[in-house]
């Protein structure tokens, strides 16, 4: 299995080898490792060249890292991916939207221009977009279409049943962490409205732990614990699954398998 959004920047050197070991051993060979900021963006693709079997990178800007850019923020995001080395080992541009509901985060009128900037140079690059979309979903899907970005994946989804339809008709992915194997969880039943070719899986490490790993600190080696509940809510097997996903992050991630 791949896990489609980890965040490791912040993982001990000594420790990495660690987490990707117990991670393959789990099942889960890849893994995207995603950035925030540009500082963490090169974290990242550094940590890319030290297991280039396992790690991708997805860079980006978040809607909280949003504020205070510096100018030409822009050309340095470009930049990464100009670079020939840099280039093969990036899987997307990530995670990058808008975010609604935490008032932490700067205004929508500040991440807005920051969001469709990213998303252009999404397009420029022909690479997919994850998007982090809490409390604007559908105008985050709305916005992708707007910009022309052919994939999006909508990371760590917590949307209604509209904003699903509106992600999916529009030919982008639906990403679920281990928030579906929270009891109280809406997700629990929305997930049988995600049509299984634009389903993915997530571990959003080190945040969301699943059942019944919740309250320790996420790792992708926990990701089986969300694919044994989605293949049980939605009443298929795991190997079904398994394939599915597999398939489905080739064509997601087109650049994830070298």
């Amino acid at each position: 299995m791949t896990d489609t959004h980890a965040h490791l920047y912040d993982c001990p050197h000594h420790r990495l080898d660690e987490i990707i070991t117990e991670a393959i051993d789990a099942g889960v060979d890849i893994i995207i490792n995603t950035a925030v900021s540009l500082a963490t963006a090169r974290t990242v693709l550094d940590q890319c060249d030290r297991f280039p079997d396992n790690l991708r990178a997805a860079t980006g800007i978040s809607p909280f890292d949003t504020a205070n850019l510096a100018g030409g923020w822009d050309s340095e995001l470009a930049a990464l991916l100009s670079n020939q080395h840099q280039r093969k080992k990036i899987a997307a541009i990530g995670e990058i939207g808008l975010d609604g509901t935490n008032p932490a985060y700067p205004s929508i009128d500040t991440q807005m221009p920051v969001f469709i900037r990213q998303l252009e140079i999404a397009v420029t690059s022909n690479l997919p977009a994850v998007i982090h979309s809490r409390g604007t979903e559908k105008r985050a899907a709305e916005i992708c279409r707007d910009t022309g970005v052919k994939k999006a994946v909508f990371h760590c989804f917590t949307g209604g049943a509209e904003a699903l339809e509106y992600i999916v008709n529009s030919g982008y992915y639906i990403s679920i962490s281990g928030i579906i194997t929270y009891k109280n969880s809406h997700l629990r039943e929305l997930i049988k409205s995600v049509p299984i070719d634009r389903l993915l899986i997530e571990t959003d490490t080190p945040y969301l732990s699943p059942v019944p790993r919740r309250g320790k600190q996420n790792r992708p080696s926990f990701l089986p614990h969300t694919a044994v509940e989605i293949a049980r809510l939605l009443d298929i097997s795991e190997p079904e699954l398994t394939a599915a996903l597999k398939n489905n992050t080739a064509a997601a991630f087109p650049d994830i398998y070298y």
